[in-house]
Formats: structure tokens, sequence, C-alpha cells
């Protein structure tokens, strides 16, 4: 699904646009003109559905080059290994997120935790996958049209990064699962969740300038995307805790 003239929706479950398999997270694609640029990969449940929605949408499978990861939760990177059957990718990531996609550690993700809950099916495999790239905080990727900014937003899991995208002289915050429309966060009860380390992160974000906010689940803003961390901001500064989606 084209919503910008060089971004794509590719993969969306049922937490947003029910586009590929109801686990998947929101599968942003840009394209660099040297190439696209996918980020996040979905739970692998659903890669035959977003390999069909980027052919639908006029999207040469075998340009798509590049995966970059917010954090290993298995609706985000659950799916790179699949998609590396289909598609020439390399995949990018923060260290700690690396570390835990490429050994397949489903104890980091909590994931015995969430199949016991219902939140993933009881037989969901985590499947391990290589990551050639890892990331530091405020590195810069430049592909070609493109750059993409490493941001460090530990809180909703310690591993989990945002990237501030450049695409046409407009500013995308590819934001994951730190921030969403209006304001919201998730809390959840893992290990890792951590309410000061979301608020901190949340604030640093909002030290950013962009234009869209394109979030890991829900809807997405293609304009005044900061008014969503604005109002997260100000409940922080009330001493409370944005609200959680679910």
């Amino acid at each position: 699904m084209q919503i910008e003239p060089d971004v794509y929706l590719v993969g969306s479950g049922s937490a947003g646009f029910d586009l590929t398999d109801p686990f998947d997270c929101n599968i942003y694609l840009f394209d660099s003109g040297a190439g696209y640029v996918m980020f996040d990969a979905g739970t692998g449940m659903g890669t035959g559905e977003i390999l069909h929605v980027c052919r639908r949408d006029g999207i040469a499978l075998d340009q798509i080059k590049h995966l970059f990861l917010t954090h290993a939760h298995g609706d985000h990177s659950g799916g790179a290994l699949h998609l590396r059957r289909h598609l020439p990718i390399q995949v990018y990531a923060a260290a700690r997120t690396a570390q835990i996609v490429t050994a397949g550690d489903e104890e980091a993700i909590s994931l015995p935790m969430a199949r016991a809950g219902g939140i993933y099916p009881a037989d969901y495999i985590y499947e391990a996958c290589p990551v050639e790239n890892g990331l530091s905080d405020g590195q810069v990727v430049r592909i070609g049209a493109l750059t993409v900014e490493t941001i460090a937003t530990p809180g909703h899991s310690h591993d989990h990064t945002s990237y501030l995208v450049t695409c046409q002289g407009k500013r995308y915050l590819v934001g994951g699962d730190a921030i969403f429309f209006g304001g919201k966060v998730v809390w959840q009860n893992t290990y890792d969740c951590s309410v000061p380390d979301t608020n901190r992160s949340i604030q640093r974000l909002a030290t950013y300038d962009f234009d869209a906010l394109l979030a890991g689940h829900l809807n997405f803003t293609l304009r005044n995307g900061k008014r969503h961390l604005e109002t997260a901001c100000a409940t922080i500064a009330r001493m409370g805790c944005p609200r959680s989606i679910g």
C-alpha cells in the first residue's frame, strides 16, 4: 500500500491495517533509488502475504536489499529469516538486537511467556537469522537517496531502537514500539519493559525534528507527527505515564 511517493506499508496485522498476518507489526518500505529499504519483518507467519503486497504494488522483489529491525520481539524480527529466503536482503540492527536475532533467543524476548499468555500461537517458533550490520547509537547509514539515523530508545524492551529516515527532503520517525498514535505506548509484564526508560526515550525522541511518525502498530501520521510525542511528554511532565494501547 503506497502511502507516500517513495514509501509503502507492506505488512500490518490486526493491531493495524490487516494487510498481512494478524500477528504482524506495521512493515514499511522506502525506495532509496538504489534498492528498497524495509523496516521490521513481521512474525514470519505472513511472509507470503508481505511478498504479495509488494508485487501488487509493483515492487520488484529482487530490489528489496536492506532490512532494519527496531527490536527483537517476534512480531518485528521473527520474519527476518523467512524474508531472507526470498529476498536479497542484508539485515541491520543494534548490537543487542543483533545478538538475540542471530541466536534465535526466545527467552530474551519473553516468547515462552507470550505463548503461554496467548500473545502468540502455541506452536510459533522464533527462527534465528544472521545480522550482517550491527548499529550503534547515533550511527548514520546512507543508502541511495536515504539517510537512516539510529536512535537508541530502550523502554518497551531493553534493545529497542528507532530510526530517523530522511527521504526526498522529508523526515520520517520509524518508531517501532517506542511511541504510538495519540501518544500511547505498550506496558507489559516482561523483565525488560521499563517505565523510566520508556519515558526517557520518549523525551529524547521529542528533541528530534521530523514530519511523519511511522509507528509499529495502529495508525501512522504523515504530517505533524511530533504531536503524538508532545502528548506523551505532557503526561510525563505531570509525573504520569502515557496510556497503553492494550
